[in-house]
């Protein structure tokens, strides 16, 4: 399977920017750091071995120097010149890492060794030794497994092979090669040392590369958040702006339709108010002039809506005075009684005592309640409940805003939906227009206030405001 088609990175192709990065720095900088500590210690133990071999002949030469002569070589007789070597390998044996050593001829003939068995036998097929008779010093770390190591004890098999091309006084001509067996104890040491050392500098670089790497494409990233929804936001307030054009024009175009009718409504409901009022004061006069007085606050009420649509689109700075909520609630739950008895619905006030007052407009927020009521109806199937509740609460507790909630049965808003539901004219009901919840929300927030749809604890929608109470306020009872 081809590594793009792996899960791992279909995963990674949808993660974050830091999230990539992360792991592809994590995986590119691993790499690297281990192909740093291989090289690196490589390098340093070939330096380490290479300079452990050189002194080690360098050693042998000397001692070999002050014990034995050119003629030593040489000599036929063996005999004779034996007690030297023997002398020289006591000596040698003083340093701990050197054990023994065999001493060979230019022409790769054993001449001396503890091992007697070993004397006069030719091992010519030996690779290191014909390198050690081209002059080289060298080293064999490779187990004991060669010809001439038939008769090695057991207790060798790990020591290292240095083979040390000895030369005449003159230096120009090749006397032998002397083969020592070291202890490779305090080379593997040293090995393992530099081996650690290169580790955790290798490791700790990598480390502190990655975290600085990863901070500035961290911070990079917000920054590239930031933008994106700093441009998001404009271009949600341009549609904003785009919209709020077209219910300008519409909401003129209707003001214009529907206003003169209106003020000639209101006109003749006050002439026969008028009239009623010069009448013999009958019941049916007063029930009468009741019923007149109902049309004008209507009237009213309606050209009230009708320039809060036109403050809609060009909105009016508010004119907050301080407001009891809790009559203010109870004068919208009235005005929308005969809309409740139509759709079935039962409406349940649970308003808090002692309630403080608010700071707002009180057309704004009238306007609001009025939307934010006559939508919860609307989702409430019949025989269901709405309930406004209002009470005093502070993230401190000090009580300085006053919550105002509405709750309804329904079958509630997704999750998905919750933030659209107040955008201009987005609706999900067959026959809505989506502008109430818009122009609450705009009533609200002009006021100081903040809304916020959750869920019931039981079923439907609960929407709640919150809005700062009057600085200079006085409790007011409950309304009953």
């Amino acid at each position: 399977m081809k590594l793009w088609n792996t899960p791992i990175t279909s995963l990674l192709a949808n993660a974050s920017l830091t999230v990539r990065f992360a792991v592809n720095s994590f995986i590119c900088i691993g790499i690297m750091t281990s192909a740093l500590w291989f090289m690196v210690s490589n390098y340093l133990i070939n330096q380490i071995v290479e300079r452990e071999w050189q002194t080690t002949a360098q050693i042998v030469r000397t001692d070999v120097r002050t014990f034995l002569e050119d003629y030593d070589f040489k000599a036929q007789d063996r005999k004779s010149v034996g007690h030297k070597f023997v002398a020289l390998l006591e000596h040698m044996r003083l340093s701990p890492d050197i054990v023994r050593f065999k001493v060979y001829n230019p022409k790769g003939i054993v001449i001396w060794s503890d091992d007697k068995r070993l004397v006069g036998k030719s091992f010519i097929d030996n690779p290191q030794l014909q390198r050690a008779l081209r002059g080289q010093v060298v080293a064999d770390m490779s187990s004991l497994e060669k010809h001439e190591n038939i008769f090695e004890p057991k207790s060798l098999s790990g020591a290292v092979e240095v083979y040390v091309p000895i030369y005449s006084e003159s230096g120009r001509e090749l006397l032998g090669v002397f083969e020592t067996y070291r202890r490779p104890d305090s080379i593997f040491h040293a090995v393992r040392e530099a081996r650690a050392i290169v580790l955790f500098g290798a490791v700790g670089g990598g480390l502190l590369l990655y975290v600085s790497l990863f901070a500035i494409v961290r911070q990079a990233a917000r920054k590239i958040d930031e933008q994106q929804e700093n441009l998001l936001k404009i271009q949600s307030e341009l549609v904003a702006s785009q919209r709020m054009a077209a219910v300008g024009e519409m909401a003129a175009a209707v003001a214009h339709g529907i206003g003169n009718p209106l003020s000639s409504i209101r006109a003749a409901a006050q002439v026969a108010m008028l009239d009623t009022a010069a009448g013999d004061g009958s019941a049916k006069n007063q029930k009468m002039t009741e019923n007149l007085q109902d049309i004008v606050q209507q009237v009213d009420r309606m050209q009230r809506r009708m320039q809060a649509l036109l403050n809609f689109a060009k909105p009016l700075e508010p004119r907050p005075v301080p407001i009891e909520i809790n009559s203010l609630v109870c004068d919208v739950v009235e005005t929308c009684r005969a809309r409740f008895s139509d759709a079935q619905v039962t409406t349940k006030l649970d308003l808090e005592a002692n309630l403080p007052s608010v700071t707002s407009d009180v057309n704004h927020l009238e306007q609001a309640l009025m939307g934010l009521i006559t939508n919860a109806v609307e989702a409430t199937p019949r025989g269901g409940i709405v309930t406004v509740r209002t009470r005093s609460c502070s993230p401190i507790g000090d009580g300085k805003i006053v919550e105002v909630s509405i709750e309804d049965t329904g079958e509630g808003i997704p999750i998905e939906n919750r933030q659209r539901v107040f955008e201009p004219f987005f609706t999900t009901k067959p026959h809505g227009t989506g502008i109430g919840l818009s122009l609450a929300k705009k009533f609200l927030e002009r006021n100081g206030a903040t809304i916020v749809i959750s869920d019931c604890s039981s079923a439907g929608t609960k929407i709640a405001f919150t809005l700062p109470r009057d600085a200079g306020a006085t409790p007011t009872a409950k309304l009953q």
